[in-house]
Parts: C-alpha cells; sequence; structure tokens
C-alpha cells in the first residue's frame, strides 16, 4: 500500500532514506503503522533530520528549527486544531506537543532511535505530511529590537539556502518579519495589541492582514502583523503585548 507520507523527504532534503527493511518487519510496529491509515514517520529518519539542521541553528542564535506537520496540497482546509503526535515503539510510549502551526520538537532518546520507532498522528492518511520549518526565535518579554531582527532575518535565510534552498532562494533579500496569530472569529480577542516604538518612545500599531504565516503559502491563513524593514525607521523597538504563534520572514 503506497503511503502518502514521503518520511520526511521535504524535511531532510540532502539525507537519503535507505534504511535496512528488515529493520522494519516487527509485527507491533507493522501493525502500529496501518491502524487507522493514521500517518506515520521513521523517527530514525527524524532524528537525522535534526541534527542535520541543527548544524545550521548552531551558529545562528536568533533563529530555530521545529518539525513541522503541514497539510498537504489536496488537503489545505485541514484543520490544524487537536494535532497530537506519538512517539511510539516495542518500549518508547511518548506524546510530542504540537503547537498550533504543527511545530513540535524531537525530544533525543536512543532507545526510540535503536527501535527504529514511529511517529503517528492522529489524522487519516492523506491530510498531512512531515517537513521542517525554520523560524524567527520568539523573545518571552515581547520585546524585540529592530536591529536584531534584520540579523534574524539574515540569519534565517543564510540557513535555508545553506541547508538545500538555495536555488529557490536565488536572489531573494530580506524584505521583513512577520508576527503570525491565528485567526478567530470572536470579537472579544480580535484586537492584537503590537506596536513599533521609535527612538522618541512614539508607538505606532503595526497593520494586521490575513495571509500566510511564512514566506510560502504551505500553511493557510493567518493573521499576520507585517514589519516591513523599509516602511518603518531603522532604529526602535517592536513590542508584542499580544503573544505571536511564531515570527517568520518576508522576502522581496
Amino acid at each position: 500500500m503506497k503511503q502518502s507520507l514521503l518520511l520526511l523527504l521535504v524535511f531532510l532534503p540532502r539525507l537519503t532514506m535507505a534504511e535496512n527493511d528488515n529493520e522494519l518487519q516487527k509485527v507491533e510496529i507493522a501493525a502500529l503503522r496501518n491502524v487507522e491509515r493514521a500517518e506515520w514517520g521513521s523517527y530514525r529518519h527524524a532524528y537525522k533530520a535534526f541534527s542535520f539542521f541543527a548544524t545550521y541553528t548552531r551558529t545562528r542564535p536568533l533563529i530555530q528549527a521545529h518539525m513541522q506537520l503541514r497539510p498537504l496540497p489536496n488537503a489545505r482546509d485541514a484543520s490544524m486544531a487537536g494535532l497530537q503526535l506519538q512517539l511510539v515503539g516495542e518500549k518508547t510510549r511518548l506524546e510530542i506537543a504540537v503547537d498550533a502551526l504543527g511545530r513540535a520538537s524531537l525530544p533525543i532518546l536512543k532507545q526510540a532511535y535503536d527501535e527504529d520507532a514511529v511517529l503517528r498522528l492522529n489524522r487519516p492518511q492523506g491530510q498531512f505530511y512531515f517537513s521542517g520549518r525554520y523560524s524567527i526565535r520568539e523573545r518571552e518579554d515581547g520585546i524585540y529590537d529592530v536591529a536584531e531582527m534584520r540579523s534574524a532575518c539574515e540569519q534565517l535565510l543564510s540557513a535555508q539556502r545553506e541547508s538545500g534552498y538555495r536555488i529557490r532562494l536565488i536572489g531573494k533579500k530580506c524584505a521583513g518579519i512577520k508576527f503570525v496569530y491565528a485567526l478567530s472569529n470572536n470579537r472579544s480577542d480580535s484586537k492584537i495589541a503590537i506596536n513599533f516604538k521609535d527612538a522618541a518612545q512614539l508607538a505606532r500599531d503595526l497593520p494586521v492582514s490575513e495571509g500566510s504565516p511564512f514566506e510560502d503559502d504551505s500553511m493557510g491563513k493567518y493573521r499576520v502583523a507585517v514589519y516591513k524593514f523599509s516602511d518603518w525607521p531603522v532604529l526602535g523597538h517592536i513590542i508584542a503585548t499580544s503573544k505571536p504563534l511564531a515570527i517568520g520572514t518576508l522576502y522581496d
């Protein structure tokens, strides 16, 4: 039966997927991979991907990398709500937290690697795939120096280029950053509090609109507060009183 999940091929562009098929024939794991036709991925492949991308974030302290669940093109309307990810092996049983954007931090477990444990998603096949996502690190205090955000955007763009996306990003330059928020029909939480303060402490709200959270359109629509570098003073701070789900980049 053809698996629609690509086993992190998108997440891991430079690593091959060659493994000994005999290692995957344990009856219990094979059964788990077919329960309710749920999507699944190899922890061993995900671990290799984590190690691969860690190379590019280690020297770029303003950015981070996650494993991300993204809707397939034929399932763009699939809900991100309630996504649950389990790591299951012969002796391994672990729930992995998934945020509102489908991002997850991979635990580093030798036992799970040795077992080639399975990452199982509580969704039928054909809706989501495992990928990777760089993003700018969020700050707990919600205060972002504009000069630092320019550096963060450059770090993220260079990490993308060096980790396998150089051709797609030919000629691209950092144009700004995006503060990502959930869409909401609830009027009580429709107001997003995020503004820019210049050197004179004059505050101006950032414009908020519906759009893609990152530089691609694979995640559907969210509310985004866009800070375009060319439209604002070089010095100042962005004050995000409303905590964003993530911070993405904007390229020209």
